[in-house]
């Protein structure tokens, strides 16, 4: 194979020393060095500003312009290269000095360091062009950054606008929605005229049609505002087992049609914690109301666990059970993962898990298909 092409910059008043690094160049087997070779300072700068060099050997004492201040001219033009020093100085302060002004490294003009010129050079070269790689990353990722971070200002702005958007539609939906059900309300009542038979079905099922978009407003105002920051938390002192005993009574009704059993498994001591009233029984009743929807056969049952520093709450369906997949995405934002088409908004899970985590809580679930599912969630005493 074909070995790399190295172009060095050999800059050395002392013939017979370039003659001898040339040589051993030469007898390299890491490159195809090509050699030129220059005698002052003056010399290297005007060939570098000819042609491009993949490294400069620069003897540290040269005639009227020294190696310091040709080291020094190379880094003020910006020449992009690898410089090693030679130098017979063997002042410390020097070294240094020599690595400040921008030199990769430096070799001492010792008897027979022409030996170490070609493992000076793979060494320098192989840190040079690391460093430029690792710089090359950085400015990309940097880059990178800053575009990311317009793309997500861009996305946040867009996110804000379809919420305000929502909340205003969704605003302006519910004055309309108020006067249709209190008419429906109305004509159902015979306050129109006597209502007939066939009509009270019809009325029946525009009740049910109007409440679902109702449910569904309902829920989109609370995204709305869980989403702007809107939301805000009246904490008090609720009892979580009073609360869910209060909420399964609602849920009697529905239990009895299905010929679902609700089995309750409560700690028979009071279990308070600071919460939102009002915002928790809405978890109560959207995790209990899903796990009925989605149970036809077997049983409901919620337990309460009082643990130290918070308190448990675990609602077990019979339903038709998930995928491991589906777990992970089951509350995100109008996600179905069931193939039943089942009425709701698919907005339920997704303002629970959004009232626990402002509550600090948190909040999963268990399942398997063909075994229900389990949705757990823990809320800070």
């Amino acid at each position: 194979m074909a070995k790399e092409k190295l172009k060095v910059l050999l800059v050395e008043d002392n013939p017979t020393d370039a003659l001898i690094v040339k040589k051993k160049l030469q007898k390299d087997s890491a490159f195809d060095y090509d050699v030129m070779h220059v005698v002052s300072g003056e010399d290297a700068i005007a060939a570098l500003e000819k042609d491009p060099y993949d490294i400069a050997l620069l003897d540290y004492n040269l005639p009227k312009k020294s190696g310091m201040d040709t080291l020094k001219d190379i880094k003020a033009k910006k020449i992009e290269m690898p410089v090693v020093m030679i130098t017979g100085q063997s002042d410390e302060a020097v070294a240094v000095e020599l690595m400040k002004q921008g030199a990769m490294d430096y070799l001492p003009k010792r008897e027979g360091y022409e030996d170490s010129v070609p493992l000076m050079i793979r060494k320098t070269i192989a840190e040079f062009r690391a460093k430029y790689e690792r710089e090359r990353l950085q400015k990309e990722i940097a880059l990178r950054k800053d575009e990311l971070e317009n793309i997500n200002q861009k996305l946040m702005e867009l996110d804000r606008m379809k919420s305000d958007f929502v909340a205003n539609v969704v605003h302006e939906l519910r004055t309309p929605l108020t006067l249709i059900k209190a008419n429906l309300d109305n004509i159902d009542k015979g306050f129109a005229g006597e209502v007939q038979p066939q009509q009270k079905e019809i009325i029946s099922d525009v009740f049910r049609v109007v409440n679902r978009l109702a449910r569904l407003v309902s829920d989109l105002l609370d995204l709305s505002k869980i989403e702007s920051g809107k939301m805000q938390l009246k904490k008090e002192v609720v009892d979580v087992v009073e609360l869910a005993e209060e909420v399964l009574k609602g849920f009697d009704k529905v239990a009895v049609e299905k010929k679902v059993a609700i089995k309750r498994e409560f700690p028979k001591t009071v279990v308070n914690i600071k919460a939102d009233r009002d915002k928790l029984t809405q978890v109560f009743v959207n995790l209990i109301g899903n796990g009925l929807k989605f149970t036809d056969k077997g049983d409901v049952t919620v337990t309460i666990i009082d643990l130290q520093g918070e308190v448990q709450v675990e609602i077990l369906d019979a339903g038709p059970g998930m995928e491991k997949e589906d777990t992970e995405k089951i509350f995100d934002k109008f996600v179905r993962v069931v193939a039943e088409k089942k009425e709701g908004t698919g907005l339920g899970l997704p303002i629970a898990k959004d009232i626990i985590t402002l509550h600090k809580g948190r909040i999963r679930v268990e399942s398997e298909p063909g075994k229900g599912s389990n949705f757990i969630f823990n809320l800070p005493k």
